[in-house]
């Protein structure tokens, strides 16, 4: 890698790590402490597994049911079908916003997720990149600021087909989806958005 990449990567990394460390010391004390969220009346959860488990359906169904927005947290995405139902989501008049980790789907060795992605760029979907941490591994899902979909499942084939993974969806619980989608903005202020220059 040229000597001028790496001093702008070194720079961009150490001002974002800048910009994050002012961003957790404004945070209250009791906001970086673990909470437990009561449940509003009627929340519901459905769960499944891959590989062979239901988990992408489930992902998909999550994506499907959305009437007003989603906000997408993923440490690596690699599967067409994910980025096609965020399409579709959008194309119903949805708001799609999709976070993703740099290194996993940017740098030189990401070639597999370039294709989702770029369905995505193409849709008009907004998508930023993040490299303040050493890995952006969050895998989460705010969809209609009500309903949360998480677990290990990365929105890639392999997880659908190849790992083991687990998916959960915690559905109609505004104050649960609340407290991931203030994570979620965050760390979508301290990103950078994705331009189709691959």
């Amino acid at each position: 890698m040229p000597i001028k990449t790496q001093v702008k990567r070194f720079y961009s990394r150490f001002f974002a790590c800048v910009l994050l460390l002012g961003a957790v010391c404004a945070l209250p004390a009791q906001a970086r402490e673990p909470q437990t969220i009561a449940l509003a009346q009627g929340a519901a959860a459905s769960s499944a597994f891959s590989p062979s488990g239901g988990a992408l359906a489930l992902v998909i169904q999550a994506i499907d049911q959305a009437h007003s927005s989603i906000h997408m947290a993923a440490y690596l995405l690699t599967s067409s079908e994910v980025a096609r139902a965020l399409v579709q989501a959008k194309k119903r008049g949805v708001t799609v916003q999709v976070l993703l980790d740099w290194k996993g789907n940017f740098d030189e060795d990401a070639r597999y997720a370039r294709h989702a992605i770029g369905i995505l760029r193409n849709a008009g979907i907004a998508v930023r990149s993040i490299d303040a941490y050493a890995i952006f591994h969050d895998k989460y899902m705010v969809i209609d600021r009500r309903t949360v979909q998480t677990g290990s499942f990365n929105y890639t084939y392999s997880a659908a087909h190849r790992n083991a993974e687990n998916v959960l969806v915690v559905w109609n619980a505004p104050a649960l989806a609340a407290r991931y989608l203030a994570d979620w903005q965050r760390n979508w202020d301290l990103g950078r958005p994705v331009q189709l220059d691959y």
